[in-house]
């Protein structure tokens, strides 16, 4: 992360505050220490920030004391998605808690898929995962998979569904669907647009580059008015690029 402009004291520490262009505002922690952290939009004010905080303090206690748990057992780089790992989806950090289900609920999860439901609690970026097989926690990471990738999918329809609409009127969208590939992070294959699974942690912007990129090959309208449409959706195109060529951690995303 970019070093903060401003931050907040809280219980003799200081909490920072990161400002992005995005509508939304959230606590989250910092592992494996569960330091918080506030991501707020750029124009909110500073009193509301600290007010919103104020409010979800006893939530982001309750965070804490199950990340530090999590982290007093092992070490971050050996995640297995137990509740107090820190996953992204799309650039955000969610803090996962994770209650395995007996046998006795594997009729209410999807096939294919472990997650049997979820909630979701945007304020302190929690998310929890209802998980089918107790104990398992490559369980637990399919779980998150599932509903991470569902997430992508749902965004990226909406963007090819968009995008094509002006590179190829008058032709139908591909369909969109993800799988894991090795040094690309897009293709076409069969009539789909593909996108790779490795893009899950990265900013939207990410994600939108890739899809220009990916759909201009097959673009119907002059190059001019196709470089113009793109630089109109995404300007900061070029700091996409850097992100995806360079690949770095999630922590560093924000």
């Amino acid at each position: 992360m970019a070093d903060p402009q401003e931050k907040l004291t809280y219980n003799g520490k200081d909490v920072p505050v990161y400002r992005a262009g995005m509508p939304e505002v959230f606590v989250a922690l910092q592992p494996p220490q569960a330091q918080p952290y506030i991501m707020a939009p750029t124009g909110m004010h500073p009193d509301d920030i600290v007010q919103f905080f104020a409010a979800h303090i006893p939530e982001m206690e309750e965070l804490q004391a199950d990340m530090r748990k999590r982290f007093a057992k092992g070490s971050y780089g050996k995640c297995r998605y137990q509740t107090g790992d820190v996953a992204y989806v799309m650039g955000r950090p969610f803090q996962l808690r994770v209650h395995p289900l007996g046998k006795a609920n594997m009729k209410a999860a999807a096939r294919g898929r472990a997650t049997a439901k979820y909630s979701l609690n945007p304020n302190v970026s929690l998310l929890t995962l209802f998980v089918v097989h107790p104990k398992n926690y490559d369980e637990a990471k399919l779980a998150f998979n599932s509903y991470a990738h569902d997430v992508i999918l749902r965004n990226a329809t909406g963007l090819v569904r968009d995008f094509s609409a002006v590179l190829t009127p008058g032709q139908e969208p591909p369909t969109v669907r993800m799988r894991d590939m090795r040094d690309k992070w897009t293709s076409t294959d069969a009539g789909a647009l593909w996108i790779s699974t490795d893009i899950t942690p990265y900013p939207p912007d990410c994600l939108v580059y890739v899809i220009l990129r990916e759909l201009r090959k097959t673009a119907t309208i002059p190059e001019a008015d196709v470089d113009a449409h793109c630089a109109r959706i995404l300007p900061g195109w070029e700091a996409a690029k850097r992100t995806l060529s360079e690949r770095p951690e999630p922590y560093c995303l924000q």
